[in-house]
């Protein structure tokens, strides 16, 4: 089933997540303005592509691990993910039209 929104995950349900289809994973934080600007954009790409792809959330503060695994240095830091690899990443504000624009391209 996908969810119809972003979903907010733990750094224990990341690597089952990813393993399969198609993820965009938002890692990001409460105090980061941006991230926040970005997850309202996020949500909205979520009832649209949720057919094709789905849309997860990790916060940096709470799992910086995963953070450092993926060499996640600024906020908001966006991965793109087929089958576990890493397909394509956004970094910093962005609009809702360039995440569209990437996820129409790693759906090709």
């Amino acid at each position: 089933m996908h969810p119809s929104k972003l979903r907010r995950i733990t750094d224990k349900e990341f690597f089952e997540i990813i393993k399969k289809g198609y993820n965009i994973v938002e890692f990001g934080a409460p105090w980061c303005q941006a991230c926040k600007m970005i997850e309202g954009e996020l949500e909205d790409l979520a009832k649209t592509w949720n057919d094709k792809i789905m849309f997860y959330q990790i916060d940096v503060s709470k799992y910086p691990g995963l953070s450092a695994r993926f060499g996640v240095m600024s906020l908001p830091n966006i991965l793109f993910f087929h089958n576990s690899k890493v397909v394509s990443q956004l970094i910093g504000s962005t609009s809702k039209k360039n995440l569209e624009t990437e996820i129409k391209k790693i759906l090709k």
